[in-house]
């Protein structure tokens, strides 16, 4: 079945194609279309997967038991967001080092798989950013410098090279007043590109703890829902409880 986002590419494709049925002059370079959003050619880049055989990235992993974790938690991810009509999806926990960034990239890369299925992966923890890390990736501009005026939409998102239907919105460096940023007119600008993507693409936001600072409380409003992780063994019941006191009945 070809999903709504490879629809649009062969749409656009069409419409640059002149009367001879070759493409115009001025079409650009196709690049790694797969992983676009609609009716855009993404900025492809190299992954690493050494480092994402070190990171625990599915993609890089022979775990069969790991694997099919993480379609269970695809699987069941998708039937509630798709049940209620949701497009975005934030990934979190109580504390650090829970496993909510991991979580969150395996997700991805395990939606990807589905056919029918497109993913944005994007590192709002502006804080301490780890996706790059995660995957091994070497970017000039991220979604911080979007955030401060220094770059647009266009420069900060990345079609990782061999995965189809993922994009990534990588995170440079630590970025200053994020919870400002995270509720300011430019993420509200980013949020609107993402809705205008259409039906298909569906984003997930990795987000620091929620008991560390307040960045996932400012973006709340603008989720559709938020996925809490916890992790056997680290996670204390009493921060768990506190967190979720925290998010009220969002």
């Amino acid at each position: 079945m070809t999903s709504s986002i490879e629809k649009a590419i062969e749409k656009a494709r069409a419409a640059k194609v002149g009367a001879r049925g070759r493409p115009s002059p001025e079409e650009p370079p196709t690049g790694n279309i797969q992983a676009t959003g609609l009716y855009r050619v993404l900025t492809p880049v190299e992954l690493d997967t050494r480092q994402m055989e070190r990171s625990k990235i599915i993609a890089e992993l022979s775990d069969k038991a790991a694997i099919t974790a993480y379609k269970v938690l695809r699987t069941r991810v998708l039937h509630v967001i798709r049940g209620n009509g949701w497009r975005n999806i934030i990934v979190s926990g109580a504390g650090p080092g829970e496993g909510k960034t991991l979580t969150a990239c395996n997700l991805a890369v395990s939606i990807a798989r589905d056919v029918n299925q497109s993913v944005y992966l994007i590192d709002l923890d502006l804080q301490r950013p780890s996706i790059g890390e995660y995957f091994g990736l070497d970017v000039k501009l991220g979604l911080g410098d979007y955030l401060s005026g220094n770059a647009e939409i266009d420069d900060i998102i990345y079609a990782p090279d061999g995965m189809e239907r993922i994009a990534i919105i990588p995170n440079r460096a630590p970025v200053d007043h994020a919870s400002e940023l995270i509720a300011g007119p430019r993420m509200r600008a980013l949020m609107k590109w993402l809705k205008e993507r259409g039906a298909s693409p569906l984003a997930i936001f990795d987000m620091p703890p929620i008991l560390a600072c307040d960045d996932v409380l400012a973006f709340l409003p603008s989720a559709d829902a938020l996925l809490l992780v916890a992790s056997e063994g680290i996670t204390k019941r009493s921060e768990f409880a506190r967190a979720l006191e925290m998010l009220g009945e969002a």
